[in-house]
């Protein structure tokens, strides 16, 4: 497979449409939207809830098991304000695309040990990312339909 690929950000390319699509709806959620919830459980998760778990996750799998750096958790408490946690987001996603530009293709088999001592690979961390990703972007567009049925489709940009 490497020697098929010319440059791993070019094989995720999608991954790159994918956020910034998500990234143009989450900059339209007011700050009220922001922590509400459909129901009143602390098994549901607010759009806040979710962002800063992809930022956890980005952190944890790219810089702390990929890179080997110390991974910073995003909590509620530290990260409440909506336009910070959102700079944040596109921070992390700033480096991760530079560690995509700067990754060899050859690198994609590489393996790497996570918290849980599962042996995985580069490429393998990458697509669990991005699709990770992909699954809360669905939930984050659910939670903005529930809290106004009379939104407008938030997928036109790239799905009807």
């Amino acid at each position: 497979m490497a020697d098929r690929v010319a440059s791993v950000r070019e094989s995720f390319r999608n991954w790159d449409a994918v956020r910034q699509e998500l990234e143009l709806v989450v900059d339209m959620v007011d700050a009220e939207s922001f922590d509400w919830k459909p129901v009143a459980h602390e098994n549901v998760k607010s759009i806040g809830d979710l962002m800063r778990h992809l930022c956890d996750s980005e952190c944890y799998w790219i810089e702390r098991v990929i890179q080997g750096k110390e991974w910073l958790r995003h909590t509620r408490d530290v990260w409440n304000d909506p336009d910070a946690l959102l700079e944040r987001w596109k921070i992390l996603r700033r480096r991760t695309l530079q560690y995509l530009d700067d990754l060899s293709p050859a690198r994609l088999t590489d393996t790497k040990i996570d918290h849980r001592g599962n042996i995985v690979t580069i490429g393998w961390i990458l697509w669990h990312v991005f699709e990770h990703e992909a699954h809360h972007r669905g939930q984050i567009y659910m939670i903005l339909r529930l809290r106004d049925p009379s939104r407008p489709s938030l997928l036109g940009r790239s799905s009807p």
